[in-house]
């Protein structure tokens, strides 16, 4: 459902990503690992042209974009396809939890606003926010919003939501009822990409992980090859310090 081939990533003469290739299934949950700085974030923000790759081609369902040969119609299409949690939430502050969420209805899928609303409550209600519907932003804990995101990521529609370490701007307390939305979305079989330092989610909820370092894929597998078993030396040190945490 989704295939990602030879992407690559530069920032001037700084090479982020280097011919990265992997496919991800329908329903599939994958959490992508790595120390800071390896070019994991930048991945997730290329697959779905937030970041234009330098070269290599995104397919998601049936839109397959080439970066060397694609225009705004193509891309827009791609981001159909998919949806974004972001580590900072990025509500928009002057609307309503239900406001936020019934947006992306509203402007990119045309939906009534009435429907829309209650399309945006409906979810609200399933992330336990159903008594925080009419807060601001400012109203709500970082949990909150982070739920709030993720609603509204629910909402977009899109076949896979990416999610960019999404309990890192988060107090402790508030990281497992985030957390614990991201897990009911995996019992659905909702495709997920996952970037996270949540070593425990990943060994609980993922049906793959990926270890990537210096703007490279190092190594994937299950949960276990990857925690239990790790055959490459980058691998086996990373997951022994994140283990240790």
């Amino acid at each position: 459902m989704i295939k990602v081939t030879n992407l690559s990533k530069s920032f001037d003469d700084l090479a982020v990503l280097k011919e990265i290739s992997f496919e991800v299934n329908k329903g599939e949950i994958v959490v992508i690992i790595g120390p800071s700085g390896t070019g994991k974030s930048t991945l997730l923000r290329c697959l779905n042209y937030l970041e234009a790759p330098t070269s290599g081609s995104v397919e998601i369902g049936e839109i397959c974009v080439d970066a060397k040969k694609h225009n705004n119609k193509q891309i827009t299409q791609l981001r159909k396809q998919s949806s974004f949690v972001f580590q900072n939430y990025s509500l928009f502050a002057n609307k309503t939890a239900i406001e936020n969420v019934a947006e992306s209805l509203i402007t990119v899928w045309k939906t009534t606003r009435n429907e829309a609303q209650e399309t945006a409550k409906n979810i609200l209600i399933k992330v336990g926010l159903e008594d925080k519907l009419n807060f601001y932003p400012s109203q709500l804990s970082g949990g909150q919003q982070q739920r709030v995101g993720i609603a509204r990521a629910m909402a977009a529609k899109g076949e896979v939501i990416l999610f960019d370490e999404p309990t890192s701007a988060l107090d402790p307390e508030w990281v497992e009822e985030v957390l614990a939305v991201m897990k009911q979305l995996a019992l659905e079989k909702q495709t997920m990409i996952v970037v996270t330092h949540e070593m425990q989610f990943a060994k609980e909820v993922a049906d793959r992980v990926i270890f990537m370092e210096g703007g490279y894929i190092v190594e994937q597998g299950t949960p276990e090859q990857i925690f239990e078993h790790p055959q490459h030396k980058r691998t086996q040190a990373f997951v022994k310090r994140a283990l240790k945490r």
